[in-house]
């Protein structure tokens, strides 16, 4: 069978045009024809169909997706049930089993609606070859989360030690794109998984990147996910702070104290309310006013709750 690696004579072709060819295969059959264990049948396009044990397939370790959608694979367990399973999987043989490439997905719901054996198609793949067109099905499919493919990217260069422009060429993608990408990996944990849970956006994480790393940085992405705020409202959050921490270098060790413990004010009142306070005072410290942020109606009745002001 001839190889399909980006190293092929079709190399300058994009290797996700050849993945979406060949999982554009004539619609298969899921019930294995019963005279052979493991049946073999040749489809138009020439790929040989294999049928094999559900059992016998194991997941890839270079696939990105780390996170399946229970609700959304019974869903697909009742299709393949009610309508077969339209696209062969893609599979390596590794050892005595077979080793997923593409399909995880159809392979997990064909395990839940209780199939013996799937169709499969088998390629003779590398593991970088086979970490690619993992990758590459779920972009395209527009399947993987910022986060998956932010450490799916900087698996490819670790392991394979390939650079930012090789990547985007084997994947479809600009240099920026994937340079971005994999700069997310360097966002604090719990940053990382509000990405991941789609509660912040890949432009979130970039603007978050250009604060200095922290509790200070953190906090502004939870304010962001909490009130759902823009990537430009997030960008203007940390200017304001990059603003402060230059006129806080200009101030004499007095003002620096009582901002210190302006700030800290403005923390525990924060924290209280849930929301963001500011505390502006005058020369002297003695007059100010303090501004308390709300990001919609039903976020400021609960601030008056807070204040003790409900249903007055």
């Amino acid at each position: 069978m001839a190889q399909s690696g980006p190293d092929s004579p079709q190399g300058n072709r994009k290797l996700g045009r050849g993945l979406a060819n060949l999982l554009n295969a004539q619609p298969v059959s899921v019930t294995p024809p019963s005279a052979a264990t493991v049946a073999e049948v040749a489809p138009p396009s020439g790929d040989r169909v294999v049928f094999v044990p559900v059992d016998d397939i194991v997941p890839s370790p270079f696939q990105p997706r780390r996170v399946f959608d229970e609700a959304s694979l019974q869903q697909l367990a009742s299709s393949v049930l009610q309508s077969g399973i339209m696209q062969p999987i893609l599979v390596r043989k590794v050892g005595p089993k077979h080793e997923l490439i593409a399909g995880e997905r159809r392979w997990r719901a064909a395990r839940l609606a209780g199939l013996e054996k799937v169709p499969t198609i088998v390629r003779v793949l590398s593991d970088e070859e086979t970490a690619e067109w993992a990758l590459v099905e779920n972009i395209q499919r527009e399947d993987l989360n910022a986060m998956d493919r932010a450490v799916a990217l900087r698996g490819l260069m670790q392991r394979f030690g390939l650079t930012q422009e090789a990547i985007a060429k084997k994947v479809g993608l600009d240099r920026s794109s994937v340079a971005n990408l994999i700069r997310l990996n360097d966002l604090e944990p719990q940053i990382t998984s509000l990405i991941a849970e789609g509660k912040l956006s890949a432009g979130h994480g970039k603007a978050l990147l250009s604060m200095p790393a922290g509790d200070a940085r953190v906090n502004a992405a939870t304010l962001a996910a909490n009130f759902g705020w823009s990537v430009r409202r997030l960008e203007q959050a940390g200017q304001d702070a990059a603003n402060a921490i230059e006129v806080a270098k200009t101030e004499s060790p007095e003002q620096r104290q009582r901002n210190a413990v302006l700030r800290d004010l403005e923390r525990q009142i924060g924290q209280h309310l849930g929301t963001k306070v500011s505390i502006l005072t005058d020369a002297n410290g003695k007059r100010g006013r303090m501004i308390v942020e709300f990001y919609g109606l039903d976020h400021f009745d609960g601030l008056l709750t807070k204040l003790g002001m409900h249903g007055r």
